[in-house]
């Protein structure tokens, strides 16, 4: 049974999207662009459904990813769209639509997910707003609420702080080459790109650095993530997975940077290993065959998919009424907590 999409929140506190495709339910990352849609648009809290017309736009606007860059027009085509949308929601989705810059690059996979839509009658082309976006990302001349960083023209002028020494872009690659994943090479691009710090890389948004030439999405989601952990804006992955299996960090750490090599990020990475070096459903005591299956097969795989879940939501399960469900997220949580 396919289960509505929901806004939910990682291991590191970001929003997400849990989405239903073939195969199972997977996470979608989002910008911030998307949250605000969201919590400040629809008002939606965590574990809220999510109108189902609004995900495929997000993910061909650039603001709803999978890290390790996949077909997206593959995505979008399984992604649902089904459902109607009330007043306030069709109203929020044209303001998103009408009101931001979409990159050159998706514009026409904009139109065609916005034409698929139920508010496809009511946008042209014309109501988009299209723009080549600069080599330079905008993530790294402002900050996350809009205000100008310290290394544009209005805020050097504003300010009375004496200005720090210029770096060289050999000391901003040295620093660049400290995340896992991040070459020599990808560092030059980075830097070439405009990249200035590890800091301003942790602020900036992959979707942004794909711009650059040679920055692929996953790569950029590599950098960005990697910078958060390094910065500390993040625990690192490797914590997390020690956290949710109980495995030591250090067995985690040569597969997650020969990962993140690959372009692979940890916010893909995570969910995976975690799979494979952890228990599964099966391994709580409180879940019988039967149930191992069918959890398995509605995107339950794991002891912490099961306590990311609610009541309500394992009780859809065939075969997991509301007190198995109870019994199952105590039995998960305890499982958690003493590996």
């Amino acid at each position: 049974m396919r289960q509505p999409t929901r806004l939910i929140r990682d291991s590191v506190d970001r929003l997400k999207l849990e989405v239903s495709l073939p195969g199972g339910r997977y996470q979608l990352s989002l910008d911030d662009r998307a949250i605000i849609v969201l919590t400040d648009g629809l008002g939606l809290t965590e574990r809220d459904t999510v109108p189902e017309p609004f995900v495929p736009i997000f993910v061909a606007m650039g603001d709803a990813w999978f890290p390790n860059q996949r077909d997206v027009d593959a995505i979008i085509d399984d992604l649902s769209t089904d459902g109607t949308l009330n007043p306030n929601e069709r109203s929020a989705l044209i303001s998103y639509v009408t009101d931001s810059n979409i990159a050159e690059r998706n514009s026409e996979r904009v139109q065609t997910a916005i034409n698929r839509s139920p508010i496809g009658d009511e946008v042209s082309a014309e109501d988009l707003q299209i723009v080549d976006l600069p080599s330079l990302p905008d993530s790294l001349k402002a900050d996350e609420t809009g205000g100008k960083s310290d290394n544009s023209v209005e805020a050097k002028q504003e300010s009375t702080a004496p200005e720090e020494p210029t770096r060289t872009e050999s000391e901003i690659v040295s620093e660049l080459e400290r995340i896992p994943g991040i070459g020599p090479q990808r560092a030059n691009q980075l830097a070439e790109g405009g990249v200035t710090s590890l800091e301003s890389l942790a602020d900036s948004r992959p979707g942004y650095l794909a711009d650059i030439e040679g920055i692929t999405e996953g790569v950029a989601a590599v950098a960005v993530e990697g910078a958060r952990e390094i910065v500390g804006r993040t625990k690192p992955a490797d914590e997390r997975l020690h956290d949710q299996t109980g495995v030591s960090e250090s067995v985690f750490d040569p597969a997650l940077a020969s990962l993140a090599a690959s372009g692979v990020p940890a916010s893909e990475a995570v969910p995976k290993l975690r799979l494979l070096y952890g228990p599964t459903v099966a391994d709580i005591d409180a879940v019988t065959g039967q149930q191992a299956y069918f959890l398995y097969e509605s995107g339950y795989q794991t002891p912490y998919d099961i306590i990311q879940a609610s009541q309500e939501e394992l009780t859809d399960v065939y075969q997991v009424g509301s007190t198995t469900a109870a019994e199952i997220r105590s039995a998960a949580r305890s499982m958690l907590d003493t590996q």
